[in-house]
């Protein structure tokens, strides 16, 4: 495992970050139509905790959760004991304003913080992710011009109680570092030059490469930045990769995937397959820019693990290539993230 310093600070992060969104079933299981019976669940929790224990048997020194997510209950279980539980870094997503709401609440960061130190058994939080929904947006413009237009604009106001706000919890050792999780580039922008973060979490991916417009620029700043969804949820995969051998009740036959495999394919064109499998390749695409800190990944069992692992031994692709396939996307038009609503 290669290791990389959080922008100008002292916080050294593993290159991979395990992402705890799916490894797991949620502590109270339902079997619903379509979701998985109470043994398939069971056997989903087994494969999760060796995930766990292969990641950080592995070198892998940081995980990324949220209690939205449902699943940090198996963490709550595996971390309560565990012999590395102290060198762990933990990097946790809070939502305030969210979709529709009007203002910045600091009830919502403390208490998530608060809720995080308890059930991941830790002290600190090395690193809070801040996303700014709202104020007053609906679900389906979270994405569209206007809306992020007005989360932009509301932005200056919430900066006050949020950086107030964590610096208590500073003050206290609950926490470290503040970095925004800002979905599109132009509120990138603005939340870095507001001054409150000391870093960015976003997607990093071929078909979804637009951070890369930001990356010249926290490195020259000395801020970090989180690569997230690197595999586009498992459509860089060797699995997947190649959608007309997917079975016809596959997810990636979905109309919201078309304009991602057309890309896809337009990408393949111009740069042709990988030496590495795809998924290994998609992985080293996510860390090959020296301004990521670590990429948030998720593995369901040890095997994906083992993986991510093997991934980060290799060699890194240029940033030339990093160039093409953003030039390919920029002239093409990246598909509207709205378009996975619903899928």
């Amino acid at each position: 495992m290669r290791y990389r310093k959080f922008g100008n600070t002292d916080l050294v992060l593993s290159e991979i970050c395990f992402g705890a969104m799916r490894f797991t079933s949620t502590a109270d299981h339902v079997t619903l139509p379509g979701e998985p019976t109470r043994q398939e669940a069971e056997q989903q929790n087994r494969n999760g905790r060796r995930a766990v224990e292969a990641a950080l048997s592995g070198g892998v020194n940081c995980i990324h959760s949220s209690g939205d997510y449902g699943t940090r209950w198996m963490l709550s279980e595996i971390l309560a004991d565990h012999p590395q539980r102290k060198d762990i870094h933990h990097i946790i997503k809070m939502t305030s304003p969210d979709y529709e709401e009007g203002e910045f609440d600091p009830k919502v960061l403390r208490n998530d913080v608060e809720e995080a130190l308890r059930d991941l058994h830790t002290d600190r939080i090395a690193i809070v992710q801040h996303l700014q929904r709202g104020p007053h947006v609906p679900k389906v413009e979270a994405y569209a011009e206007a809306g992020d237009q007005r989360r932009i604009e509301a932005l200056p106001e919430i900066i006050g109680p949020l950086q107030e706000t964590f610096a208590e919890l500073k003050q206290e050792g609950k926490v470290g570092h503040l970095i925004t999780f800002p979905h599109t580039m132009g509120y990138a922008q603005a939340a870095l030059d507001s001054g409150a973060y000391e870093g960015v979490a976003h997607f990093l991916n071929l078909i979804e490469p637009e951070a890369l417009e930001i990356l010249d620029r926290l490195e020259r700043e000395g801020k970090g930045f989180l690569a997230i969804r690197p595999l586009l949820q498992g459509m860089l995969t060797d699995k997947r990769i190649n959608r007309d051998s997917l079975p016809e009740n596959d997810i990636k036959r979905r109309a919201g995937w078309d304009s991602r495999y057309a890309l896809l394919e337009r990408i393949r064109e111009r740069i042709g397959d990988p030496e590495v499998s795809w998924t290994t390749f998609a992985l080293q695409f996510a860390l090959a820019h020296d301004a990521v800190t670590s990429l948030v990944a998720s593995g369901n069992n040890e095997h994906q693990v083992e993986t991510m692992l093997e991934a980060c031994q290799g060699e890194y692709p240029s940033r030339e290539l990093l160039k093409t396939v953003y030039d390919i996307v920029d002239e093409l038009g990246m598909p509207p993230k709205a378009d996975l609503f619903g899928l």
